[in-house]
């Protein structure tokens, strides 16, 4: 009886492995040079420039906590290759780097 518990346990866990897989991920604010800052992030289910929409609220988030606004200085971004699961080169990548003014 305990072997036909270790399958689906071992099953639920590949799934839950599978689906943060595609969930993407967003670094941590880091400081850049002279002042400024730079969060990067990458997804498999948003294009380049909704990650990069999203790392600029990020960014507007990290300076409001400090009584201040973000100004966006430079961002890149790449997408996804279309109709491929998420893995590793095939996602959605953005940088913004920002200071808080």
């Amino acid at each position: 009886m305990r072997g036909e518990r270790i399958v689906p346990s071992r099953f639920a866990i590949f799934l839950v492995a599978v689906a943060l897989a595609g969930c993407g991920s967003r670094s941590f604010v880091m400081p850049a040079r002279d002042g400024a800052f730079w969060v990067t992030g990458s997804s498999g289910r948003l294009s380049g420039a909704e990650e990069k929409a999203r790392l600029v609220e990020d960014a507007d988030a990290y300076c409001e906590h400090r009584g201040k606004s973000a100004v966006v200085m430079r961002v890149s971004e790449s997408d996804a290759t279309s109709g491929t699961l998420a893995a590793p080169g095939k996602l959605a990548r953005a940088t913004v780097e920002f200071r808080c003014q």
